[in-house]
């Protein structure tokens, strides 16, 4: 068995209001993308990485992992205009057989732990999906024309993060079911569950932020990496 991180890398951040995507901008003096890899580099448990990328960066990509000494096997593949098309190649184009575990990562969540990282991939090889989620501190509010329809029990609901873990077989045969439908899934998570696959859930890490607005990083300069 082995295991593989995917990485969808081909957002242009929209709501980053930036002239390159979000995931090559510098956050403590190192693009964001590089700090998200070497979370998942120098661990054992991780055989190689899959980058999906738009075309016209792959050899940026290609320099930064040169440039920071990433020694772990990586590989570039094109990404598509959704993640769930990004996600969908570099599953095609891992190397993966059944029986072996992807992790699929945001290429702007740079905080992410070992630990729940080893957990997941544990977890993953017992029951063949799981997903690390947090829960919603803030009360929520159903909204229709700018008005209140209804107050929702927030103890139903989590927020979902990645990493998303998966035996490779059960999550590509799901993408592939959805193409057929031509179903797209904001996660992997919603792929699986699309297809009528169990997916477990363990907890998450308040820590484990994803980058979203330019905003975010005046924040996260005064994290340690």
């Amino acid at each position: 068995m082995k295991c593989v991180l995917i990485i969808p890398a081909a957002g242009i951040g929209s709501r980053f209001d930036s002239k390159i995507p979000k995931q090559f901008t510098k956050l403590e003096g190192k693009e964001i993308i590089i700090h998200t890899v070497e979370r998942f580099s120098n661990m054992n448990e991780i055989d190689s990485i899959v980058i999906a990328s738009q075309k016209e960066y792959f050899k940026k990509i290609i320099r930064l992992l040169l440039k920071y000494g990433i020694k772990k096997s990586a590989k570039i593949v094109a990404g598509g205009k959704e993640r769930h098309d990004s996600v969908y190649n570099a599953l095609l184009n891992s190397g993966c057989e059944k029986g072996d575990i992807v992790l699929i990562h945001d290429s702007v969540r740079p905080f992410v732990s070992e630990k729940l990282i080893k957990k997941l991939i544990q977890t993953a090889i017992k029951y063949k999906a799981v997903i690390p989620v947090i829960p919603l501190n803030d009360t929520i509010k159903e909204v229709k024309n700018n008005t209140i329809v209804r107050t929702i029990l927030r103890e139903k609901f989590k927020r979902a993060q990645t990493p998303q873990a998966f035996e490779y077989s059960t999550l590509l045969n799901a993408f592939a079911c959805a193409k057929k439908t031509k179903f797209i899934g904001t996660d992997e998570a919603s792929v699986a569950e699309y297809n009528k696959i169990k997916v477990k859930v363990i907890d998450g890490e308040l820590t484990n932020i994803k980058i979203t607005q330019k905003s975010d990083l005046k924040y996260y300069h005064s994290r340690s990496f």
